[in-house]
C-alpha cells in the first residue's frame, strides 16, 4: 500500500491534534475512570477529521479512517493512549450501517451530529448470554403502531454511559434467527432506557463500558436502519470494519518492541548491554518479523 502526501498530511496533523488536547489529560482521565466524550469528540470534529473519511454523508468507513489515521508506524489510529476503543466506538463500530444503510434523514438525525462530535454513539449488540454468538440475542423489539417497542438488555457497552444514542440490534420477527433482526437508533435519553452499571475493566479505565436495560422503550419505526429483518446482515457488515480498525490498532505494538529494544541497549548486565545476548536480539527481531507481517495483511485487507 503506498501513502500519498494528503496521508501523511493527515497523519501529521492528526498526532499534532491528540498531542495537544488528548494526550496530556490522559493520566488524570484514567484515575478519574472516565474521559469528556463529547468534549473530545467535538474538538474532534470541529478540526474536521471525521469529516475527511465523509463522501457526501456516506461514509468511506474503516479503509478511509485506517488510510489517513495510519497504523502504529509513528502515531497510529487516532493515536490516543488507553481509549481508543471509545473514538473506534464512534467512527468505526456504531456508524458504519447507519451511513451505508440508513435513510437519508435517518443520517442527518444521527450520523451527521455524530460526525461533527454533538452527539456520542454507542453500539448494542452483545448480551449477558450471547457475546460471540449474536444470532443468540434475546432483546426484542415489538410493533405497536408505527413504534417499536424494546424491552432486553445490552452489556459490554463502550461509551454506554455517555452515549447519545445507540446503534441496537434487537429481535424485530419470529423467522430464522439470522433473518429476524434489525438495527434500530435509539436514543439514550428515551424513557425506560437505563445505565445498570459502570464495568470495572483490567484497563483503558477512562473508556466508559456499561450494561444497559430497556424497559418497554418506545422509538418510531423510521429509526430503523435500512431493511427489517436484514440487522444481523447489516451488523455482520459492520464488523468487517471494526475488525479492520482492531487489526490496524493491533499493530501499534510495534512501538512496545522498539521501546523494549532501546532500553534493552541501554540497560546493563554482565558487562554488557542487555541487547547483545544473542537470544534477546533474536527474539526481539522475530517480534518485528511479526508486527510486519500484520501490518503488510492489514494493508492488504484495506485495499481489498
Amino acid at each position: 500500500m503506498l501513502f500519498t502526501h494528503e496521508h501523511e498530511e493527515l497523519q501529521r496533523q492528526l498526532k499534532k491534534f491528540i498531542d495537544a488536547e488528548i494526550n496530556p489529560h490522559v493520566d488524570e482521565w484514567e484515575e478519574a475512570g472516565i474521559f469528556p466524550a463529547h468534549e473530545v469528540f467535538k474538538k474532534n470534529g470541529a478540526a474536521r477529521f471525521p469529516r475527511r473519511v465523509q463522501a457526501r454523508g456516506v461514509r468511506r468507513a474503516g479503509p478511509g479512517l485506517f488510510l489517513f489515521g495510519r497504523d502504529g508506524r509513528g502515531a497510529g489510529p487516532y493515536p490516543v493512549r488507553r481509549h481508543p476503543m471509545a473514538i473506534g466506538v464512534q467512527t468505526d463500530m456504531a456508524t458504519p450501517a447507519l451511513a451505508r444503510f440508513g435513510s437519508d434523514a435517518l443520517r442527518r438525525e444521527f450520523l451527521a451530529p455524530s460526525i461533527a462530535g454533538d452527539f456520542v454513539a454507542c453500539l448494542g449488540v452483545s448480551e449477558v448470554g450471547a457475546g460471540s454468538d449474536v444470532a443468540s440475542i434475546k432483546t426484542a423489539a415489538r410493533k405497536d403502531g408505527d413504534d417499536y417497542v424494546i424491552n432486553g438488555g445490552k452489556m459490554w457497552t463502550t461509551n454506554g454511559t455517555q452515549a447519545d444514542w445507540m446503534c441496537l440490534l434487537a429481535n424485530t420477527g419470529s423467522g430464522a434467527a439470522h433473518k429476524n433482526k434489525s438495527l434500530i437508533c435509539v436514543p439514550m435519553n428515551t424513557k425506560g432506557v437505563s445505565v445498570a452499571r459502570k464495568l470495572k475493566k483490567l484497563g483503558m479505565w477512562s473508556s466508559d463500558t456499561a450494561q444497559i436495560f430497556f424497559d418497554d422503550v418506545r422509538v418510531p419505526q423510521r429509526y430503523r436502519i435500512g431493511e427489517e429483518g436484514m440487522g444481523f446482515t447489516y451488523q455482520m457488515l459492520q464488523f468487517q470494519e471494526e475488525r479492520l480498525w482492531a487489526a490496524a490498532r493491533s499493530s501499534s505494538i510495534g512501538r512496545l518492541i522498539d521501546e523494549t529494544a532501546k532500553y534493552a541497549r541501554e540497560r546493563m548486565a554482565f558487562g554488557r548491554p542487555i541487547l547483545d545476548n544473542q537470544y534477546v536480539h533474536f527474539r526481539l527481531a522475530e517480534l518485528k518479523t511479526e508486527v510486519e507481517c500484520l501490518r503488510s495483511l492489514v494493508y492488504r485487507a484495506t485495499e481489498l
